[in-house]
């Protein structure tokens, strides 16, 4: 049976990775609350406690506004810990490590392939690519950097709850509809993660995301359709597309983000689903809990 540490497991993705693992791995989860993953001795004691086969890391700084006053803190989780984990990781251990479409930001004529040159804007982005190529450099075999973009699930605080909520309470919204990239499910995507994680795959950087790019207003005009539909909302609200220039934050986002899944789609020889079926599923499961509650 092989041996698997998750890092990160309290989070969005984290948790679902556990709820979708195989029967035959042993997996230790550990979250930031169990110890702190800058801290590389105790890094460096977990792994020789777990002796994993397999290591996903989902332990990340994603305060994306919050980063540029915090840079130190965002480059020291981002980057310089994952590049702690590459150096103390058994050469044979396969490390699966998650990263974001952040790392782009202009408009693009097609969705990004892996092999694009990065461009970040903000200071998280540029975080998140320097983890991504301070790994690279320390494992040129047996790691996956997997991108993805606009991760939601259906609960916790993301985009599909946080609009959910806002519909509930009957609010008229303005969302930006001049950014353009592709929702991801994190509970179809942990079953990519388990794939790639037991695939021959070796070292190389990969995409997935859903099918389709969109703007959020397109992502939030969707998210009331389908939840009138499925009797998730009782009402529609007035959603209002603005520019971005309207809503000023502290971080630049992306203007155009989505992300080319083709080369993982390859390797795994299956299709990513278009989003509007993925944003369906997880409503679904929206429903299921409300129900049971």
């Amino acid at each position: 049976m092989k041996s698997a540490l998750l890092l990160g497991a309290a989070g969005q993705l984290g948790r679902l990775v556990q709820a979708h693992k195989p029967d035959n791995i042993r997996m230790a989860g550990k979250t930031h609350q169990d110890f702190d993953i800058t801290d590389s001795m105790t890094l460096k004691t977990v792994i020789a406690e777990v002796k994993p086969d397999i290591v996903i890391n989902c332990a990340a700084y994603t305060a994306v506004d919050k980063a540029e006053s915090e840079p130190e803190t965002a480059y020291r989780v981002n980057a310089e810990a994952p590049g702690n984990l590459a150096a103390l990781l058994d050469p044979a251990s396969k490390l699966i490590h998650l990263s974001t479409d952040f790392v782009f930001s202009k408009y693009s004529a097609n969705p990004y392939k892996p092999g694009d040159k990065p461009d970040p804007v903000s200071v998280y982005g540029k975080s998140k690519l320097a983890g991504e190529e301070i790994i690279l450099r320390q494992r040129e075999q047996n790691s996956i950097i997997l991108r993805v973009s606009w991760l939601y699930s259906a609960t916790g605080r993301n985009f599909v709850t946080t609009m959910l909520r806002l519909m509930r309470e009957g609010k008229d919204l303005n969302v930006i509809g001049d950014k353009f990239g592709t929702p991801t499910s994190a509970h179809s995507l942990a079953d990519i993660i388990w794939k790639l994680a037991l695939s021959e795959t070796g070292n190389g950087i990969y995409h997935w995301s859903d099918r389709g790019v969109i703007s959020w207003y397109d992502f939030a005009v969707e998210i009331m359709e389908q939840a009138l539909q499925s009797g998730i909302l009782d009402q529609a609200v007035k959603i209002t597309s603005i520019p971005s220039a309207a809503y000023p934050t502290p971080a630049e986002r992306p203007v155009y983000s989505a992300l080319d899944s083709s080369g993982t789609e390859s390797v795994l020889g299956i299709k990513t689903s278009p989003w509007q079926e993925e944003l369906g599923k997880v409503l679904d499961l929206v429903k299921l809990g409300q129900a049971e509650t």
